[in-house]
């Protein structure tokens, strides 16, 4: 998230003067600061922030707000930026991991696709070992989830991202994959559930809530009907953040999103 800075010598100092404008403690320089870089008022984001979070298309939010097609597709990158970035810092309690592949189905996949996936594995196939973007993800029990993009799935590029995440001692629930082996001797206490011997659960032992979350999250892609790979980083952000936020209401939504666009300078 940006710093607000002057924009003539960049001090980051002001005097809050007349109509909501500042002035530059070191050059005096005063300048009006854009909500969210762009040139649209109070009332103007909230009603954009109000059909975003209903979830309506990018068309549709354009028509109601009677803004620019330009003014949408910004606030809505710049809200999905937002929204990346608000999640939990540490997570702790009791912890499910686990990782999952997005793309699309091989029905809809383009020749040159299937083919590049038959070059690396010998065969078209489904998880592991496709062209599919992987994604690993953390939940906690109490109901807060945390997921990220990551060019593989093992131990190296997993246990760095828990041990930033999740708090020492904690106990974390996974499958038996093996890039989660060495979780115990990281401090943490690792249960698991084998999914290949078809066992889902054992007494509290399971991956359940992330794996709801990994259902709720390929729903809400497949109906934006396809996704550039540079973009998806920015839609999986929006839908974590929608799912922690779940138990809001829409005001409460709207309310914390436009906090985060007042803080916002561009």
């Amino acid at each position: 998230m940006s710093i607000k800075t002057c924009h003539r010598c960049g001090n980051r100092k002001f005097y809050h003067i007349r109509r909501d404008k500042l002035r530059c403690k070191k050059c005096l320089y005063e300048f009006k600061l854009r909500l969210g870089g762009l040139r649209l008022k109070k009332s103007q984001w909230k009603k954009f922030l109000t059909w975003f979070i209903l979830d309506h298309s990018l068309r549709t939010i354009k028509e109601q707000t009677r803004l620019s097609q330009y003014s949408v597709f910004k606030a809505a990158r710049i809200t999905r930026k937002l929204m990346f970035k608000d999640v939990p810092s540490v997570f702790e309690g009791t912890i499910e991991v686990d990782e999952t592949y997005l793309g699309g189905q091989k029905k809809n996949k383009r020749k040159s696709q299937l083919l590049k996936e038959e070059k690396i594995s010998g065969k078209s196939k489904r998880g592991f070992g496709t062209t599919k973007q992987s994604v690993f993800g953390i939940l906690c029990r109490s109901g807060k989830v945390y997921a990220k993009l990551v060019d593989n799935t093992e131990a190296k590029d997993l246990i760095p991202i828990i041990t930033k995440r999740v708090k020492s001692g904690t106990r974390i629930c996974s499958d038996t994959w093996r890039a989660y082996t060495g979780l115990a001797t990281q401090g943490y206490v690792h249960r698991t559930v084998e999914h290949r011997k078809k066992e889902y659960t054992r007494g509290k032992n399971h991956i359940n809530g992330l794996e709801g979350f990994w259902g709720y999250l390929k729903r809400k892609l497949a109906a934006k009907g396809g996704i550039r790979r540079i973009y998806l980083y920015l839609f999986l952000g929006e839908y974590v953040w929608r799912y922690n936020h779940r138990e809001m209401t829409t005001k409460q939504k709207v309310n914390r999103l436009f906090k985060l666009i007042e803080d916002f300078s561009g």
